[in-house]
């Protein structure tokens, strides 16, 4: 792997598709497998005897008791090492229990995945020996829950907005916090908070720090629950500190490394968050799937009729692209590639979206059922809306996918441009662009792995990849530094990569199955995998078009009118 390949799905803003890395297809161990089966089979029976989701939406409340038998599970400590009381869980296996839980219930799923996947994470990659000791043994058991303390009223998506600050004491000893942070889940059930704020360094600038923050330290409080559109039965209140004083032992890193922290932990959980999501999607298949073969109109079952084929086909297409994005980025993971960032980030945004399509169509196929409160449909399509918007809202995160995509191709363009000046110094790297533009422009097989069945699609897939990096130049070379603000053209990009990796995706797993199982038992996954690919071809094609022939200059005339009107305000032709 070249050092300035640092993913698998930056190499492809250069044209490169670093193969190795994604083939063959990721599998959780034998061992581990048979450790997660018998963890099942006790979430199941916990989930009989102890989850009753209707009712958890209808008070608003996880019975503590079904809290109690969470910790007696074992869900509190899914990625906790064994020697500080866990179970050790590989990031696959991980995914997989919170998959399962989901399948149950959105916020008992989200009450342990905010601790595991955000809570603690700051301590678990950046703590030291001392305070991993400290804390991890009572996380693990669940005597400690964890919350993550970032947004606040003023700064969401710009995290580095925030104005929470913490001072060092003039004996050095504590350091004294001060600010609100608003929408903290497990709030009220945490006694583990990391929490973000800004600190003077030595350089006299403000810098965002990151802090170990217990429920007993003197000056913090949580405040009143929100009232919520969905998953109801999490905590979600403010998070209050008023000169509450931290010691300094639970400065986490050293001062100003927090936004790194916050974004390393963000990186990582938007994983758990993609395989909670995978979990309801296979509910509304079971549940969408028995409803369409037991309902009966016109003399015979809606399952016979064509247009509701077509919607539960869309939601199996949907169903195997997010498990196989989700499970090769987590793969990935457990493999110890070290930047993943662009990875979750299309697992997240391609996921939640992907719920919210399936949702819709559950609700359409179970008709007038599936609008009351009887039924289970409209609390999950309550709990799925909040996916596009945590943990990075889904706009945000496209724009992140392109210019984190397009960094490393600017950094060479800028080198490039810089060596012309003084060619004969320069020749070495001149040359090995002009190289790389060479090897864009030909036609050459990116992929040997992918099994031949799908060679039509690889052959589009590499065109594609080839035009992704074109695309991404000519945007940089066009825009500059001003790239940031086009974020119309950074979309396109951003839909093109999403595509392209969950393609890929798609075509290792389905290859692994047809080598494991061989062509026949294996015609589900090419079936499918052939359906996505056609599907997401058609999408890249369209968005490579749009790149030249859009509607861009009209949408922002639209809305600067309704800007200026605040509001619709159109004249009324008359009757």
């Amino acid at each position: 792997m070249k050092s300035e390949h640092i993913s698998f799905t930056k190499a492809l803003f250069f044209g490169d598709v670093l193969e190795d890395m994604v083939y063959p297809y990721p599998e959780i161990n034998p061992q581990e497998k048979e450790s997660l089966q018998l963890l099942f089979e006790s979430i199941h029976k916990f989930a009989e005897e102890h989850v009753d989701s209707h009712k958890i939406d209808k008070e608003a409340k996880i019975p503590q008791t079904t809290i109690d038998k969470m910790k007696e599970l074992g869900l509190f400590g899914l990625i906790i090492p064994e020697k500080y009381g866990g179970f050790g869980f590989s990031q696959t296996a991980y995914e997989q229990t919170l998959e399962k839980v989901a399948a149950y219930d959105a916020s008992i799923a989200l009450t342990a995945g905010a601790h595991s996947s955000i809570g603690i994470k700051g301590l678990l990659f950046f703590g030291t020996e001392e305070q991993k000791k400290k804390y991890l043994p009572k996380l693990a058991t669940g005597e400690m829950i964890g919350a993550f303390a970032l947004t606040e009223p003023t700064a969401g998506s710009d995290a580095a907005s925030i104005k929470t600050r913490a001072e060092l004491t003039p004996d050095g000893k504590h350091y004294i916090l001060n600010g609100t942070k608003i929408w903290i889940t497990n709030a009220n059930h945490a006694s583990f908070f990391t929490v973000f704020a800004q600190t003077k360094c030595e350089d006299g600038k403000d810098r965002i720090s990151t802090f170990i923050v217990t429920r007993d330290m003197e000056g913090f409080s949580t405040g009143r629950e929100e009232e919520k559109l969905g998953i109801k039965g999490t905590s979600t209140a403010s998070v209050n500190f008023n000169n509450c004083k931290v010691p300094r032992e639970n400065l986490l890193m050293e001062e100003g490394k927090g936004f790194k922290i916050a974004m390393s932990v963000l990186n990582s959980g938007r994983g758990g968050l993609a395989a909670g999501i995978l979990g309801a999607q296979k509910k509304l298949i079971k549940l969408c799937t028995q409803y369409a073969l037991e309902r009966k109109q016109f003399g015979k079952s809606i399952s016979e009729y064509g247009l509701i084929q077509k919607k539960i086909a869309q939601m199996m297409r949907e169903a195997y692209a997010t498990e196989s994005l989700t499970y090769l980025t987590s793969g990935l993971i457990d493999q110890g590639v070290t930047d993943y960032s662009l990875e979750s980030a299309i697992s997240k945004v391609f996921a939640s979206e992907a719920l919210w399509r399936t949702v819709n169509e559950a609700l359409q196929i179970c008709a007038g059922n599936g609008y009351m409160k009887e039924y289970p449909y409209e609390q999950i399509l309550r709990d799925s809306r909040i996916n596009m918007i945590f943990e990075g809202t889904n706009e945000i995160l496209r724009i992140f996918i392109a210019l984190s995509g397009m960094k490393d191709p600017a950094d060479r363009l800028k080198e490039v441009s810089q060596a012309m000046k003084e060619p004969i110094k320069s020749i070495g790297l001149i040359s090995e662009f002009a190289v790389r533009k060479v090897k864009k422009s030909l036609s050459i097989d990116r992929f040997s792995k992918i099994h031949p069945i799908f060679k039509n699609m690889t052959t589009h897939l590499e065109e594609y990849i080839h035009d992704l990096a074109q695309k991404a130049e000519s945007v940089l070379a066009r825009h500059g530094k001003n790239v940031v603000d086009k974020q119309f053209a950074l979309e396109r990009i951003s839909e093109i990569s999403i595509e392209i990796y969950m393609m890929i995706a798609t075509l290792m797993r389905a290859t692994s199955n047809i080598e494991k199982c061989g062509i026949e038992k294996a015609k589900p996954h090419i079936l499918i995998t052939k359906a996505i690919c056609k599907r997401s071809l058609r999408r890249i094609k369209m968005n490579l078009k749009r790149a030249d022939h859009n509607d861009d200059e009209e949408i922002k005339e639209i809305a600067r009118y309704a800007y200026e009107k605040q509001g619709y305000d159109l004249d009324v032709l008359p009757a």
